[in-house]
C-alpha cells in the first residue's frame, strides 16, 4: 500500500530524484531496465497476436512519438530519456506508451476494463472519495509500480502505471485526482496513432490542479483512441468538483455528476452526443450491469461516503466489478490492483488483485 510517501504491504513504488524530463526519464530506464523490456515484450506479443505477424513497431512508435512531442515535449523527453536508460530504441518506448492507440489500430476489438467511482457526499468540508479497479491482461500482474515525481514548482504527481509508461491513474499535491477507464468509438484507430491517452492523463497530473483547469487542457487532446479521465478535485478555492472527458476521436465528450454528488464509470459512453457511435454495450452489456450495480450499491452512501463501503460495494463478483479468472478459464483480463486516491493528502493508495483481497491470477 502507498500513502502519504509510506510503503506498506510491500508493492512496487519509485521516486525519481531528478526533475529534469530527459534525466528523470534516464534514471527511470537505467533502473528498471528489465521491468521496462518485459513491458515492451509483452506489448510486442500482442500487437502481433492481434495485428498478424508484419508490424512495423518502428513505425508505430515513430507516430506516437510524434503526436507526444506536438502536445507534451516534456513528456517525450522524458520518454526518450527511458528509452536510453533502458537501452531500447525510443520507437519501442513510445510504442507502449501508445498501446492503446495500436490496439485500437490494429484490430479495433473492444476489450472491458476498469470501474470507477467518484463520491462527492453533501459536506463541503469533507472530501470526496474515490478509487478504482485496473483491470488488465494478467501477463501484466506485476509490471505495473506506484511511481511519484516531485516536479521544480513543488507539484508532486503519484501514478499507478506500467513500467516505462508515463502514466495512467493518480493523484498531485495540488488536489487533483484522476481515475482511468477504457472506453470505444467507432472511429478509434481509423486514422493512425494521434496522442496516446496515458500521456494525456500524465500531462493533466503535472500540470493540472483543479477539475476546471484539467477539462480545459483535454478540451484540445486530439486522440486516435478512446478513454474516461474521471477527475476530481478538492481544495479551498474550488471545493469539490468531477467530471469525466471522454476522449475520443473528434472529441471529447463530457460527463457531469450526478444530483447526489455520485460519478461512476465502466466502460461505455455517458455522453448523449457520443453514446450512439460507441459499439461497446451491444456487444458487452456487462458494462451496463457493472454500472448499475455501482450506481445501486452506493446510493445510499452517496450524502456521506466512505472508502471502505465503497470498496465492500466494489468487491462483489456478480457484476464483475471485481474480476478474477475462473479456474481453468480463458479469461485474459481480470483486476490486477485496486486504487484509492486521498486528496487531502495527495496521496495514492494501491493495492494488488481486487477489493475483495483476492490476487487470484
Amino acid at each position: 500500500m502507498w500513502r502519504d510517501g509510506m510503503l506498506r504491504n510491500v508493492i512496487r513504488a519509485y521516486t525519481s530524484t531528478d526533475s529534469d524530463p530527459l534525466e528523470r526519464g534516464h534514471e527511470f530506464g537505467r533502473v528498471h531496465a528489465t521491468q521496462v523490456a518485459h513491458t515492451v515484450a509483452v506489448y510486442q506479443d500482442m500487437f502481433q497476436q492481434h495485428g498478424g505477424t508484419n508490424i512495423d513497431l518502428v513505425d508505430l512508435g515513430t507516430q506516437a512519438l510524434k503526436a507526444i512531442e506536438a502536445w507534451a515535449p516534456e513528456l517525450a523527453e522524458e520518454i526518450t530519456g527511458i528509452a536510453e536508460g533502458a537501452r531500447l530504441p525510443v520507437t519501442d518506448i513510445a510504442a507502449i506508451n501508445a498501446r492503446t492507440e495500436i490496439l485500437a489500430m490494429l484490430d479495433g476489438r473492444p476489450r472491458s476494463e476498469c470501474s470507477a467511482v467518484v463520491l462527492l457526499g453533501d459536506d463541503p468540508d469533507s472530501p470526496p472519495v474515490a478509487l478504482q479497479t485496473w483491470d488488465w491482461t494478467r501477463e501484466m500482474a506485476e509490471g505495473w509500480l506506484v511511481w511519484t515525481i516531485e516536479h521544480p514548482n513543488g507539484r508532486t504527481v503519484h501514478t499507478l502505471t506500467e513500467y516505462g509508461v508515463v502514466g495512467k491513474i493518480g493523484v498531485n499535491s495540488g488536489g487533483l485526482g484522476l481515475l482511468f477507464t477504457r472506453l470505444h468509438h467507432e472511429d478509434d484507430g481509423q486514422d493512425g496513432i494521434g496522442l496516446p491517452v496515458h500521456v494525456a492523463a500524465r500531462r493533466v497530473l503535472d500540470e493540472c490542479e483543479s477539475v476546471t483547469s484539467a477539462a480545459y487542457l483535454l478540451a484540445g487532446a486530439e486522440v486516435s483512441a478512446s478513454s474516461s479521465l474521471n477527475l476530481v478535485s478538492y481544495g479551498e478555492e474550488e471545493g469539490k468538483a468531477a467530471i469525466t472527458a471522454e476522449l475520443h476521436p473528434g472529441g471529447p465528450g463530457w460527463s457531469t455528476p450526478e444530483d447526489n454528488g455520485m460519478l461512476v464509470h465502466t466502460n461505455h459512453f455517458l455522453d448523449p452526443r457520443v453514446a450512439p457511435y460507441d459499439p461497446f454495450p451491444r456487444q458487452h452489456p456487462g458494462t451496463l450491469i457493472r454500472r448499475d450495480l455501482l450506481r445501486r450499491g452506493l446510493r445510499r452512501q452517496a450524502a456521506k461516503p466512505h472508502a471502505d463501503v465503497v470498496r465492500e460495494v466494489m468487491s462483489r463478483h456478480a457484476g464483475g466489478v471485481c474480476h478474477h479468472r475462473a479456474p481453468g478459464a480463458d479469461d485474459d483480463h481480470i483486476t490486477l490492483a485496486t486504487v484509492e486516491l486521498d486528496l487531502p493528502n495527495g496521496a495514492l493508495i494501491a493495492e494488488e488483485g481486487g477489493p475483495c483481497g483476492s490476487r487470484t491470477w
